[in-house]
């Protein structure tokens, strides 16, 4: 079975009162697209999981913009999604092969996510449109670092495999 992971589409990261500097994501077409692929999902039967970061003080709403398909959602408080033992036992629950990583950002939770999983043998991509990226080239650059067995890489600009 196939898993989407939504990570950290809180209003702190995308919402309208973000810090923009330090979060300068084109959150409109990011959102969309992230939505887009929740209902692709939701359409196949597959899972969706949805991850909210603890932050600092407290725990931000999801963006009201986002589609939320399930009720599979966790919080974590480590960069890795993966770190949260009920994540894995819902994915080991369902027999979950393939994850797509979206949400943000790609230089951090997503990146590290997508490291962990591929190291727990867990078939992961990223799609670059649909991961919120600080800064796009170190994205790309950390991506080529990671040379896992099972992460693919998707990019607007190239494509990266590693297999």
């Amino acid at each position: 079975m196939k898993a989407l992971i939504v990570i950290d589409m809180q209003d702190d990261y995308v919402g309208q009162t973000r810090n923009q500097k330090r979060y300068p994501y084109n959150t409109d077409l990011l959102v969309a697209n992230i939505n887009s692929r929740i209902v692709h999902y939701s359409k196949n039967g597959d899972i969706i999981i949805y991850i909210k970061n603890k932050g600092k003080h407290s725990v931000s709403p999801f963006t009201s913009e986002l589609q939320i398909a399930s009720d599979l959602v966790f919080e974590k408080d480590k960069a890795n999604c993966f770190s949260n033992e009920p994540v894995l036992k819902c994915l080991n629950r369902y027999s979950v092969k393939e994850i797509e990583l979206v949400g943000v950002d790609g230089n951090s939770c997503v990146g590290m996510s997508a490291n962990a999983g591929a190291k727990l043998g867990f078939h992961i991509s990223i799609s670059q449109p649909i991961t919120g990226n600080r800064i796009l080239l170190a994205f790309l650059v950390s991506s080529y670092k990671f040379s896992c067995k099972w992460l693919k890489i998707i990019s607007i600009i190239f494509f990266i495999y590693f297999f």
